[in-house]
């Protein structure tokens, strides 16, 4: 008898563990934004907001809390919601800023799924967020945001993240990807 156990669930992935022990991922197949807000401080470096947040594959603790992993904001699209439009509320939701997004690209999540991540971005310099909204659930309720310098996106393991550094760097350093 195959017996898988389910570590975690969210509205758009689920955790299992099989009965051999090995973990993997079972996605319902939907497509995603990744958006980067950068902006410029007071010396005139590029900064980008950081959201840490806990992944629901890592349920490990630090000093009695959920281990955050550094992304930029990042979400569902919703029902007959267009990509830039999730994009646009998920900023809202996540970090309180309204603001048009800018294009970077798509990307394939995984090898196993046809689903897409759409990446945008937004200069925030000289703005100033208003109350994030949130969607109400337990991972965003313990999650933070951080600014930190623009080199740190080359740091981070998410795909989006190392994609949308490459990409950003191409634009706000004028360099060649």
């Amino acid at each position: 008898m195959n017996q898988e156990k389910v570590i975690c669930t969210t509205d758009w992935i689920t955790v299992k563990k099989t009965a051999r022990g090995f973990y993997y991922l079972e996605r319902k197949g939907r497509d995603s934004v990744a958006v980067f807000l950068v902006r410029k401080n007071h010396l005139k470096e590029y900064e980008v907001l950081i959201r840490q947040q806990p992944l629901c594959i890592d349920n490990s603790e630090v000093n009695g809390k959920l281990k955050l992993y550094p992304c930029p904001i990042t979400g569902g699209i919703d029902g007959e919601e267009t990509p830039l439009e999730a994009a646009i509320r998920e900023v809202k939701e996540e970090s309180g800023f309204s603001v048009c997004v800018l294009p970077l690209g798509q990307y394939i999540v995984g090898t196993q799924t046809n689903e897409i991540c759409y990446l945008y971005y937004a200069d925030v310099t000289g703005l100033e967020p208003g109350v994030a909204t949130q969607d109400g659930s337990y991972f965003e309720s313990i999650s933070k945001n951080e600014w930190h310098l623009f080199e740190y996106l080359s740091q981070c393991d998410y795909s989006a993240c190392q994609i949308g550094y490459f990409k950003l760097k191409a634009i706000l350093f004028n360099t060649k990807l």
